[in-house]
Parts: structure tokens; C-alpha cells; sequence
């Protein structure tokens, strides 16, 4: 991987939940060493991408499949990207809808009959 001089994207997750007339979108705290619920990567996940996620403050996850991504970037001149700088002095924020997923391996199921293959 080169270095682009760019710090890499901060990525918020919310999990997009079915209700009565519509969605409800619950914000994903997926806390870590970086802070603020945010997880920075320099790969963050594509829509239609399966990804596992834990949240520290429900305490409970699962596997998810993304539904839509909406990017957020410093404007020059601001506190993230000052004036005569190069590049931001942080990552742009990608806000990530996702939705429950059963995984992989959704309708596995097993032979009753006991035969093998091979």
C-alpha cells in the first residue's frame, strides 16, 4: 500500500432497522482505540459487503450487509484541513447504513440422509 499523505476515512456505522412507515436508523458504537464510535481504516467497506460489528454500549453484533455509504470531507481552509496544508489533518467521516445479515453460509443446510460426498 502507498501513501497518499491522506489519513484515512473515520467510518460511523448505523444499522438501518424496519418500523411502522418506514426506517429507523440506530448508530452503531463501535468503540475502539481511535475514539468518538468511529473506525478508521484505509479500506472501508463497499456497499453489498458483508461485515461483522460488535456495539460496545448495547453489547451485542452481528453480521451485516451494507447498504449505502454518504462521504463527509474537510473543506481547505478549516480546523481538519488548514490553510497552506497539504492534506486534512484527519480523514474524511463516511457515514455507513447497513442492515442484518444472516452471513455467509444463510441457507446452509444439512443432509439428514447421513451420505457423504466423495
Amino acid at each position: 500500500m502507498t501513501d497518499t499523505g491522506y489519513p484515512a476515512p473515520r467510518c460511523q456505522f448505523y444499522e438501518r432497522v424496519k418500523v411502522k412507515g418506514g426506517f429507523r436508523y440506530d448508530l452503531i458504537n463501535v468503540s475502539g482505540p481511535n475514539g468518538f464510535d468511529r473506525f478508521v481504516t484505509p479500506h472501508p467497506p463497499a456497499v453489498g459487503d458483508l461485515i461483522s460489528l460488535w456495539d460496545a454500549h448495547r453489547e451485542r453484533g452481528g453480521v451485516y450487509r451494507v447498504v449505502d455509504r454518504a462521504w463527509h470531507h474537510s473543506s481547505y481552509g478549516s480546523t481538519d484541513w488548514p490553510y497552506g496544508s497539504q492534506a486534512p489533518k484527519r480523514g474524511p467521516l463516511l457515514d455507513i447504513v447497513v442492515e442484518a445479515a444472516g452471513g455467509l453460509f444463510v441457507d446452509e443446510v444439512s443432509d439428514e440422509s447421513g451420505a457423504q460426498d466423495g
